[in-house]
């Protein structure tokens, strides 16, 4: 079977992937100072020509990973929200999101990493923390939702809810929690049934 040649626009996007994985997996094993241009191109498989032929900085790089990190959950956060699902069945992917966190837990360390960088950085906060209230924007919709099913109003304005919700996941997770699912669902119920009626 002939392999079909890559277009150079291709080529390069498999690139740009393939250094986006690598970044994101430096950085999680062993942390943003490790994840070097020279580390990242080497263990891509690459030369830094490849890196800088792809990204100004390792600073670029960061920002556009965050933007491709993030964008996905808000995409799929958006997807969930304008599908026109019942209450009850949100409620039912609610849980189900929660079930599935024990696999997140490179996404929890990654999110520690940017949230460290963007304490530091001036100009990577404003990146970061944009994209992370337009995530928690939409997760904090579909949480409000859930109270909204069960009669009663949220205790926090919605994307301060999800942050909460974040922390508290992300949380038990760099604590060594393999599977943070029943603290959190504990927590979210608890709110539910303390909060006020609508």
């Amino acid at each position: 079977m002939i392999k079909k040649r890559l277009g150079r626009e291709e080529s390069q996007q498999v690139t740009r992937d393939k250094l986006f994985d690598t970044a994101t997996d430096l950085m999680v094993r062993k942390g943003f100072h490790s994840a070097s241009v020279n580390a990242i191109s080497e263990e891509a498989g690459f030369s830094k020509g490849a890196f800088f032929s792809n990204f100004t900085s390792k600073s670029d790089l960061l920002l556009q990973l965050t933007q491709r990190f993030k964008r996905v959950e808000i995409d799929r956060l958006g997807v969930t929200l304008a599908a026109g699902y019942s209450s009850e069945e949100l409620a039912h992917g609610l849980n189900s999101y929660i079930d599935t966190l024990k696999d997140n837990a490179s996404c929890a360390i990654l999110d520690a990493e940017l949230q460290l960088i963007a304490l530091r950085d001036e100009e990577f906060s404003t990146h970061y923390y944009a994209l992370h209230q337009e995530n928690s924007e939409a997760l904090g919709k579909l949480i409000t939702i859930i109270f909204s099913h069960a009669g009663k109003k949220p205790p926090l304005e919605c994307a301060t809810l999800a942050k909460t919700f974040t922390a508290l996941s992300e949380g038990l997770i760099l604590q060594g929690h393999k599977d943070p699912a029943s603290e959190i669902k504990l927590v979210l119920n608890s709110l539910i049934q303390t909060a006020e009626p609508l």
